[in-house]
């Protein structure tokens, strides 16, 4: 089951964060710190959603950002946080969870949508293999 829910729901789930932040981490950004008044900001301004999916228990989350691209002067969503606890996801949650996300972003008005992945994992290949997901760019990082 998928829902949407607050932020500090998803930040207050201990071990699905910890879960998360060991596999999804940039180790040369450092270790993560959710910056609350922050997420909280975000949410009440409209420009993020959040999701969590269940099973009888929390199984994993979407954290969506839906700002107007000066750029191009459209709103498009950007997958902040996709994750799914590696103990459910030989299930339909992953999917849901997206299916979640991308309905939210066109209801609220966005041209699309922008997943980032980390390179060589489940999301990249899932993505990489679905005909209505194109690859647009690649992200690096260089520590400063």
């Amino acid at each position: 089951m998928i829902r949407r829910c607050a932020v500090s729901e998803i930040l207050d789930s201990a071990e699905l964060i910890a879960e998360y932040a060991a596999e999804c981490s940039i180790s040369a950004i450092g270790e993560i710190n959710p910056h609350r008044e922050l997420y909280d900001l975000m949410e009440k301004s409209g420009l993020m959603r959040c999701f969590m999916a269940y099973n009888g228990e929390k199984i994993g989350f979407a954290i969506v950002l839906m700002p107007v691209l000066p750029h191009y002067s459209k709103r498009v969503a950007n997958l902040e946080s996709l994750f799914i606890a590696k103990a459910s996801r030989k299930g339909k949650a992953g999917r849901e969870l997206m299916q979640a996300v991308e309905a939210a972003a066109k209801e609220a008005g966005c041209a699309g949508i922008l997943y980032s992945a980390p390179t060589g994992g489940k999301l990249e290949r899932l993505l990489e293999a679905s005909k209505p997901y194109q690859r647009t760019n690649a992200v690096f990082y260089r520590s400063l």
